[in-house]
């Protein structure tokens, strides 16, 4: 394992908790959780506000007519949004039992969307499930007995999906059926509690954040850890690779506790570095 040669450009410290970026039309789209607002962050830093999300922002992903895919943790539905308004188009409530969580949406429309199982600020762990859903056939389940589904991401052949299973302390490779049903393969790598929003690159690694670990890692194919980089302290929460050709590598983190975000106190930023490798699959 290296540590990363390139120190990270700060380019906002102005966020609450910053979560499932996407990179999309030359900026950042962000779930700005503990904000409860969808932004859009610029290379320059500079942050727009698109609106408030009074259900807290979670998952999203982009639908094949350019339109953003949400899911909204606290009220577990599902909203298109359009530049415009946010249109509700799915609850999930009778098919989920905690706050929904990350997404991934491939290119042809169909999404999956963690259900976390239970409140992890009020509850004690159980399982929760992953949900698929297109806009024609609707939401239903993929995958159950998955530990706390957090971050997400397919590989380019659309083959595999990739799962932090945040208390289970794994990422975990499900084969994805043509039907969107999800069957588990193997357990990719084990990194102890709390691996959070995590992004795939074209050598095949995997960019993991520890959450409680206070740092990046960034694990080949074979589960070996090839790279680190560490917050200074914070709250390793998200990351994606984006910019001309995907090759920065942007990393959101929080100052913040579990317990002070159970108070909604937390402080976000986004940095950025030159990636190793440019970025590969979705998002």
């Amino acid at each position: 394992m290296t540590t990363h040669p390139h120190t990270p450009q700060l380019l906002t410290d102005g966020l609450v908790f910053p979560e499932s970026p996407r990179w999309r039309d030359g900026k950042l789209w962000i779930s700005d959780v503990h904000g409860y607002a969808l932004v859009t962050l610029a290379d320059d830093g500079s942050v727009q506000k698109l609106r408030e999300v009074p259900g807290r922002p979670a998952g999203s992903g982009f639908l094949p007519d350019g339109r953003l895919l949400l899911a909204t943790g606290l009220d577990r539905r599902l909203s298109v949004w359009d530049g415009v308004d946010l249109e509700p188009v799915a609850d999930l409530t009778g098919l989920t039992s905690g706050p929904l969580n990350d997404m991934v949406v491939d290119a042809a429309g169909r999404a999956w969307i963690g259900d976390t199982g239970f409140n992890l600020m009020t509850e004690s762990p159980r399982a929760g499930r992953i949900i698929t859903f297109t806009l024609d056939d609707g939401p239903r389940i993929a995958a159950e007995d998955v530990m706390f589904p957090n971050g997400m991401t397919l590989t380019p052949d659309g083959g595999e999906l990739l799962v932090n299973e945040s208390t289970a302390g794994r990422t975990s490779v499900f084969a994805v059926a043509a039907d969107g049903s999800l069957n588990r393969a193997r357990t990719l790598v084990e990194l102890g509690p709390m691996p959070d929003g995590l992004c795939l690159d074209a050598e095949g690694a995997v960019w993991i954040p520890l959450l409680r670990g206070g740092r990046f890692v960034r694990v080949s194919p074979t589960g070996d850890i090839l790279d680190s980089i560490d917050t200074e302290g914070r709250l390793a929460v998200s990351c994606a690779l984006g910019g001309p050709d995907r090759r920065w590598l942007y990393l959101c983190s929080a100052d913040s506790t579990m317990a002070d975000l159970a108070r909604g106190r937390s402080r976000g930023f986004v940095h950025r570095l030159p990636a190793p490798a440019p970025g590969a699959g979705l998002p």
